[in-house]
């Protein structure tokens, strides 16, 4: 999910576990979200993960917290910003800059 309005990028308990990753795996942090909903989450800890979604390939801290939500993981604005990434919600699509290497095909006359 991505939510242009969060300060941070979310990782939920079940999706580490998922992972194989455990809670010793993470850097403790002492940290508490705020949400949308007015309730607050302690966050459990943090690590950086590298991923790929379609030809994007790229990495990004996420806070884990131990919460049944409706999401795997949860992109946040510092994410999109960081990519030069467009979220559309009309079209459910994410629109970015790649770099398109060329080979030059060298030619021994």
């Amino acid at each position: 999910m991505v939510d242009g309005r969060s300060a941070v990028n979310i990782m939920p308990k079940p999706i580490m576990n998922d992972l194989g990753i455990t809670v010793d795996d993470l850097s403790k942090r002492q940290m508490v979200i705020q949400g949308f909903w007015l309730g607050s989450q302690r966050v459990i800890g943090m690590m950086h993960l590298e991923f790929t979604m379609g030809d994007l390939s790229t990495s990004s801290i996420f806070h884990v917290i131990d919460s049944k939500i409706s999401y795997m993981l949860l992109f946040g604005r510092l994410w999109l910003h960081e990519h030069e990434i467009v979220a559309s919600t009309l079209h459910q699509c994410l629109k970015y800059y790649t770099t398109v290497v060329v080979k030059e095909r060298l030619t021994v006359i």
